[in-house]
Order: C-alpha cells, then sequence, then structure tokens
C-alpha cells in the first residue's frame, strides 16, 4: 500500500474534511515514518531511561534550534547544513508524541 492510499485510508477512516486536515494527515504519516527509521537506529532505551521529563528537555532543544535556524533565515544567513527547519518541526511532532506514549505507560 503506498502512503497516498494509506492517507486517503486514514482520511476517510477519521472522516477528515478539510484540505489543512488532509495535509496534516500526510505530515503526520511523514513524522512516523521519520520516527521509525530513527526507531531502528536508536531504539528506545535512551527515551525510556529519561522519561517524559527527558522528552520536555529535547523539546525543548528542538524549539531553541527552530528559533535559532528562523533567526538564520530572517538575517538572509541562509540554512545550516546538519538539519532543516522541516527537520526540526517533524522531530518535535515526534517528541511530542513519544511523550503522549510515556504518558499513557505505553512506551517500550
Amino acid at each position: 500500500m503506498s502512503i497516498e492510499e494509506i492517507q486517503h485510508s486514514v482520511e476517510n477512516g477519521l472522516a477528515i474534511q478539510t484540505d489543512m486536515g488532509k495535509e496534516m494527515v500526510r505530515v503526520a504519516l511523514e513524522c512516523v515514518a521519520l520516527f521509525d527509521k530513527k526507531q531502528q537506529d536508536y531504539g528506545s532505551s535512551n527515551i525510556g531511561m529519561s522519561g517524559e521529563l527527558g522528552v520536555a528537555v529535547r523539546i525543548q532543544d528542538k524549539a531553541s534550534r527552530m528559533r535559532h535556524l528562523l533567526i538564520k533565515q530572517l538575517r538572509g544567513e541562509g540554512e545550516v547544513n546538519n538539519e532543516s527547519l522541516e527537520d526540526s518541526y517533524k522531530d518535535a511532532a515526534n517528541y511530542g508524541m513519544i511523550g503522549v506514549l510515556l504518558n499513557r505507560n505505553v512506551w517500550k
């Protein structure tokens, strides 16, 4: 099943009506795919050791990074080489979802 087919299935299953809701589904699926790749690389023990507080710190770090990237853009200094603003947004979204999983006591 392609990502587009999955997206349409999710949209239909959740009765998503708005264009922005549909875009949100697409981005959420991209985030899940990114999360899964990183999970394969890093596993889950590092998150498990620090729990929700650790996730909050990681989100704060990402927010600081996004702020730095946005300031660089506003100043016309270009982008950094290692991580785009979009990558940072996706990471922050994933950390938020990890926080939800931890809060629900389902993180493994």
